[in-house]
């Protein structure tokens, strides 16, 4: 809600023992070369350096995932940006 922009949608769709969980904005997404190093601990986008924020949320939003063997991803959908937790159930 902090770095989005418009409005901010949460969904959840079963795939088969899958449940995804989606964010979504319509924002301006992420720069191009922070893409790769999103769930890096620490990391921020160029344009949030001057917001509050350690650069930790991605990151553990990745351990989550992880903890529950799962994964974690983050796009730019071409009207904003998406993170995407697959989860099993």
């Amino acid at each position: 809600m902090r770095h989005g922009e418009g409005p901010v949608r949460l969904t959840a769709t079963l795939a088969g023992s899958r449940l995804r969980l989606r964010v979504t904005d319509d924002g301006p997404g992420f720069p191009d070369e922070f893409l790769p190093r999103a769930f890096d601990r620490f990391a921020r986008a160029e344009a949030s350096r001057t917001s509050e924020g350690s650069g930790l949320g991605l990151a553990f939003v990745r351990a989550v995932a992880a903890a529950h063997d799962g994964t974690a991803r983050v796009e730019n959908t071409g009207h904003g940006s998406a993170v995407t937790l697959d989860l099993p159930c």
